[in-house]
């Protein structure tokens, strides 16, 4: 498959990088459709990122299909997510849904997915 050329790893190789455009135009209200989770290191509370936590019905990314539970959100619409706290990824996410992803009708997010191991 050519789309696996494309796969860019993370330094340890356990998660993939993925690029998705999902279109909004049709979700109306829905947005997105995703519930988010932050996620904290339990030794030094350092924020770990952002996660899908859920996927909802009827929004943009359940229509889409390529988005999954537990994927970290790493950028949307080119804004990058990492290195900032938890709630001014969550505010990111919300100002880009709302402006730029109306205006386009899209909304690009790059997400980290665990790789599964085929005996999964």
């Amino acid at each position: 498959k050519a789309e696996e050329e494309e796969l860019v790893l993370t330094p340890d190789g356990t998660r993939e990088f993925l690029t998705f455009e999902v279109p909004l135009n049709d979700s109306g209200s829905a947005g997105l459709g995703v519930s988010v989770k932050g996620n904290r290191s339990k030794e030094n509370h350092a924020d770990l990122g952002i996660f899908v936590k859920s996927i909802i019905n009827g929004g943009a990314a359940s229509k889409d299909g390529r988005l999954r539970v537990n994927d970290q959100l790493i950028a949307v619409n080119g804004e990058s997510l990492l290195g900032k706290t938890n709630q001014d990824a969550m505010e990111t996410l919300r100002r880009s849904m709302s402006t730029e992803g109306n205006k386009r009708g899209m909304i690009q997010l790059i997400v980290a997915r665990r790789i599964s191991k085929c005996n999964e």
